[in-house]
């Protein structure tokens, strides 16, 4: 597995992996490079990395990986890698995570109607999702979001204390990129492995 990093300038994957291993290096815990999959920041890529050398980054890694993940921002325009890899075919799955909020339920919907009829497979999903509000609500928009075929995942990913804390330097790191908290994430968060594993069977 890789994961390509499209999310300039945040790039929060590679962010969490460096924070990661300056904390294991203190402690002198750091794992083989081998046992790590890589994560690696795509710069200016509208500028600096044409649509071939993106079709050929992705066609190379599929001779050779199981899974290449790629995190995108949350919104494209002209020029985007992403439309471009929908245009090509070259995405298997494209998740798309909405809130319970007006416009990002709106702007979600849509961009997974407009995917799904130029041929690109979409995911929905609810993210962020608080205690408080009842499961019904969440029931009636996965229907609203699902007409017209859309496919919308019954896993709600919740929005934890844990993983809003997600310290700096903690020894526990909920978002771990590189040795997945299991026990407690399926303690704290369990929907995000459902979720996770529902993404990876479909990829099969």
């Amino acid at each position: 597995m890789a994961v390509l990093d499209f999310d300039a300038p945040e790039f929060n994957l590679s962010y969490t992996r460096k924070r990661e291993l300056q904390y294991l290096e203190k402690k002198e815990a750091l794992p083989p490079d081998e046992s790590l999959y890589p994560v690696l920041e795509i710069h200016d890529y509208k500028g600096r990395i044409s649509r071939n050398e993106i079709h050929q980054m992705v066609e190379e890694a599929a001779t050779r990986l199981d899974y290449l993940i790629m995190d995108f921002g949350g919104s494209f325009d002209t020029g985007d890698p992403v439309l471009d890899m929908v245009q090509d075919g070259l995405l298997d799955l494209l998740v798309i995570p909405v809130e319970l909020d007006g416009m990002i339920l709106s702007s979600g919907k849509t961009l997974a109607t407009v995917l799904s009829k130029i041929g690109q497979r979409t995911l929905l999903f609810f993210n962020k999702v608080h205690g408080k509000e009842k499961p019904q609500l969440y029931t009636e928009l996965e229907q609203w979001l699902g007409e017209d075929g859309l496919t919308v995942s019954p896993h709600r990913v919740k929005n934890t204390v844990k993983l809003r804390r997600d310290a700096d330097n903690g020894s526990n790191f909920l978002r771990s990129s590189v040795s997945f908290p299991q026990k407690e994430m399926e303690e704290t968060n369990p929907e995000l492995i459902r979720l996770f594993e529902e993404v990876a069977g479909d990829g099969d």
